[in-house]
């Protein structure tokens, strides 16, 4: 399986799972908010979420770290999302800023890598969800903030469903698209 396979199936893969948060959105309202409040300090789901972006992030730091380091790197990424559980607040909300930053930049990649008709519309769509991770990696409170603002505004929920909803719509565009080299 080559690269480019890989790149594609992220894609066909990561449409649906946006059209489905999109879908989820507009189904939010403010008798849904007591619920869906507490899920950026889910601790639980966030060192799931955290250990994924933590693994994804290995192969990325073999080549900036000393040789010897290199053996070290699973067991830190494993540490590192067992302390997290025990020391940080928003888990949740962290873990998803930090996914959300590596998919933006996986896909900005890709898609000039891999020439996905639609590039510039697909990475403009994602420099905005990664955007949107570091705004959250930063500030977690403001996932909290966001889904209140959405089970709350009828404007609000509208704006964010559609934007998921395009980004997934436009991902699967560009998944099926996708041309073999």
């Amino acid at each position: 399986m080559n690269e480019l396979t890989v790149f594609r199936g992220a894609l066909l893969l990561a449409a649906p799972i946006w059209m489905l948060l999109g879908w989820w959105a507009w189904t939010l309202n403010a008798e849904k908010l007591p619920r869906w409040e507490k899920l950026p300090r889910n601790r639980p789901y966030g060192v799931v979420l955290g250990l994924a972006a933590l693994i994804w992030c290995i192969p990325h730091a073999r080549p900036i770290v000393f040789d010897w380091m290199v053996p070290w790197l699973w067991p830190l990424a494993i540490g590192g999302a067992i302390l997290g559980y025990f020391f940080l607040d928003y888990l949740f909300a962290r873990a998803t800023g930090g996914l959300l930053i590596l998919l933006a930049y996986y896909f900005v990649h890709g898609t000039f890598d891999f020439h996905t008709p639609g590039a510039a519309v697909l990475a403009i769509l994602y420099w905005l969800v990664g955007i949107a991770g570091i705004c959250i990696s930063g500030k977690p409170c403001w996932m909290r903030d966001s889904l209140r603002a959405v089970c709350t505004r009828k404007r609000v929920r509208w704006c964010v469903g559609g934007f998921l909803m395009l980004v997934g719509i436009v991902t699967l565009i560009g998944g099926i698209l996708q041309k073999g080299q």
